[in-house]
């Protein structure tokens, strides 16, 4: 059985959501939980594959508020194979298989499945999980919270085909993750940057494009301030030029917080020529601002601590499973490891901290980021 902490917090989020299901199941079932308690622990499988059935057989919902009332029969489900765990994964291991060798799978099912068998299976149900992910269709309508626990494990493959589903469900669409145990949620920017950001290079490069429609401009931005950098600048740099003040407050956002030297350099470079006067006011201050002020990744070689105390406050950010330990940043910035070693070490203390669906997780990626753009300043 899987022990990793994202596997605890989904277990938990899922036996949480499962108890808040108050509303009656149908008919089916109701069948299959009488017939459990008629049949006992030992011989659980009719039940199971009663519940099994009902899902497989569940039409595409229309729309949220028909998620919302599968989702009670779903969780109802969930109780039943948590009672009969060791039953059901087995179970649910052998009819996921054959799902994925339909015909016309069942989106639910597929979904279902490979979330329970994350959260109870093995390690090797990772793969199937996969499979199911990729067969999910874009356009059906799914419980969001559940496909993002789905997808989310899934995209550490960076398996392409993953994100015309991801466009779809998360940047096209509002979805909030609960974290009952936090008493708290993550918001739609943290779930896309959660999930474009595992894909490293290869999400920010899928992005770019999408700063051309106007109604995904500001979503993709606020993703890119977080997991993007320099590569993006040609596609950012028109953003400066955008009718809508809140697109150029970002762009500039983008270019002097995640865009290095270069961001910083078209910034202050920019012919304000056209621009309307809601932009020469936002950009003239910022653009004197930041003349004045020394550019970030200065007194390298000037840190109160040595390479060796550095490297365990590098060692001690990677191995940090929930909240962002105590670390001075200012002894990274200013200690005298090369540039690229530190650059290297950050982007995988980002990438791990990615991994992990919480608060504390992305507010370590927003602290590596920064560092990581400021590293970017430095020659060597």
């Amino acid at each position: 059985m899987m022990r990793r902490p994202a596997a605890r917090l989904f277990l938990a989020s899922s036996a949480l959501l499962a108890l808040a299901a108050l509303a009656p199941v149908t008919a089916l079932a109701q069948a299959g939980q009488a017939s459990a308690m008629q049949g006992g622990a030992a011989a659980p499988d009719a039940a199971l594959a009663a519940r099994i059935a009902a899902i497989r057989a569940m039409p595409p919902a229309a729309n949220a508020a028909e998620v919302g009332a599968q989702r009670v029969e779903l969780n109802a489900a969930w109780r039943l194979f948590g009672i009969y765990r060791d039953d059901a994964v087995p179970l649910l291991r052998r009819e996921l298989s054959a799902e994925l060798r339909a015909k016309r799978p069942s989106p639910q099912l597929l979904l279902d499945a490979a979330c329970f068998l994350l959260a109870y299976g093995a390690e090797a149900d990772r793969a199937l999980a996969l499979q199911a992910a990729l067969l999910l269709p874009p356009d059906v309508a799914l419980d969001g919270p559940q496909l993002f626990r789905l997808v989310h494990v899934a995209a550490a493959s960076r398996d392409p085909r993953l994100l015309p589903l991801i466009d779809r469900a998360f940047l096209r669409s509002p979805v909030t993750l609960p974290l009952p145990q936090q008493g708290a949620s993550i918001d739609e920017n943290g779930l896309r940057v959660l999930l474009y950001g595992r894909f490293g290079a290869a999400g920010e490069r899928h992005l770019q494009p999408f700063l051309k429609d106007e109604a995904l401009a500001k979503p993709v931005l606020d993703v890119l301030l977080l997991v993007g950098g320099s590569d993006s600048l040609p596609a950012v740099l028109p953003l400066l030029r955008s009718a809508d003040i809140e697109v150029l407050t970002r762009a500039a956002t983008f270019l002097m917080r995640a865009g290095g030297p270069q961001g910083r350099q078209a910034l202050l470079a920019l012919p304000t020529q056209g621009l309307s006067k809601d932009a020469l006011e936002f950009l003239d201050p910022l653009r004197e601002q930041l003349a004045r002020q020394p550019a970030p990744g200065g007194a390298v070689g000037q840190s109160a601590a040595t390479d060796a105390q550095v490297r365990d406050l590098l060692d001690a950010l990677e191995r940090a499973d929930e909240r962002e330990p105590a670390v001075d940043h200012a002894a990274i910035l200013r200690s005298s490891l090369p540039k690229q070693e530190l650059l290297e070490r950050l982007s995988r203390i980002r990438e791990r901290s990615l991994g992990r669906a919480t608060n504390d997780s992305l507010a370590l990626v927003e602290t590596t980021a920064a560092l990581i753009n400021a590293v970017r300043y430095r020659e060597q």
